[in-house]
């Protein structure tokens, strides 16, 4: 079993936290290429530290303060951090995250390489689409699912949500959707908990 970091955006980390995401793809060439079920990878995003006392690290999270206008914060024992841990008022990237303060764990569960666009409707709903309201646990309708967008009142199908998620993720060329590049597809359970925290 190994253990390595993975980055997400706000938007994924939500999607994580609501329970809709269960899969992630990413280009072949990555890292993660080499990732094996029963790895663990531990959730990088933005982040900040808020305060610094003298037995615990308060973190906040910019998913949800984004979302809610309400930051969610997270104790996190001294002890855990690592030593002279600075505050940061402002929202550090996630590529900056340190392991410790790292709050969702995922479980790799399965693994398979293949052409981007080989992707299944059902596998870009657990991507992390949000279905539309009426539409949840319903099963499927006879015009396909529908997704919410960042735009009120408008629905898109999840193949075409995923082709604009990924595309404003990869605008680099011979990573665009039409490029169809070769991708990792990982399968995960999530774990509401720091890698270092949770049971084995």
């Amino acid at each position: 079993m190994t253990d390595r970091p993975i980055i997400f955006s706000s938007a994924m980390v939500r999607a994580l936290c609501d329970d809709r995401k269960t899969q992630t793809r990413r280009l072949a060439t990555s890292p993660l290429r080499r990732v094996e079920v029963g790895d663990r990878l531990y959730v990088r995003e933005s982040f900040a530290v808020r305060s610094v006392y003298s037995d615990v690290v308060e973190v906040g999270y910019m998913a949800h303060e984004r979302a809610s206008h309400t930051e969610f914060v997270e104790q996190i024992p001294v002890a855990l951090a690592s030593s002279a841990v600075p505050t940061w008022p402002s929202y550090k990237p996630s590529i900056h995250m340190p392991r410790w303060a790292s709050r969702l764990t995922l479980i790799v569960e399965g693994i398979k390489v293949e052409a981007l666009q080989s992707i299944s409707e059902d596998d870009c709903i657990a991507e992390g689409a949000k279905l539309r309201g009426w539409m949840e646990g319903l099963g499927r309708p006879l015009d396909g699912w529908m997704v919410e967008t960042e735009q009120p009142h408008v629905n898109v199908t999840p193949r075409w949500w995923y082709r604009e998620l990924w595309s404003s993720l990869h605008p680099a060329e011979g990573q665009h959707w039409d490029d169809n590049p070769d991708v990792v597809a990982l399968t995960f359970r999530v774990v509401r908990g720091n890698i270092d925290r949770i049971a084995a």
